[in-house]
């Protein structure tokens, strides 16, 4: 924010979203908030990146939730799949996880996300 001139009040926290892009700035929000460039993710989630989202959070103006990223990863299609299904896949894939574990603090959230996940393959089985 201080490279682009904005006074800023918002969380300190920016994650990292991936190597591509890494000037690009994306919100992922709660979704009774948009902007000009806002995308839904599902019935809780949206995504946002443009510069009317900083603005706007500039004035106080801000999702109930939110969480910023720089930068961001994309696959092919193959590519995915190879990652996600093939010989040794490099992901623990939750389909649907819950709002608490996407707001959940840093400090917390690889156990949680881990034991969320361990439920729902326990739930399959039975």
């Amino acid at each position: 924010m201080d490279q682009k001139g904005i006074d800023w009040y918002g969380p300190s926290e920016v994650y990292l979203g991936g190597e591509y892009n890494n000037h690009a700035l994306i919100m992922l929000h709660s979704n009774e908030w948009f902007s000009s460039n806002t995308m839904d993710v599902n019935n809780n989630l949206a995504l946002s990146s443009d510069g009317l989202m900083i603005e706007k959070m500039e004035m106080g103006n801000t999702p109930e939730w939110y969480r910023l990223f720089v930068g961001c990863k994309g696959w092919e299609p193959a590519e995915l799949g190879h990652e996600l299904k093939g010989k040794n896949p490099k992901w623990l894939l939750l389909a649907k996880p819950s709002q608490v574990l996407i707001e959940l603090s840093d400090e917390n959230l690889w156990d949680n996300a881990v034991a969320e996940y361990s439920q729902d393959v326990f739930d399959s089985y039975f």
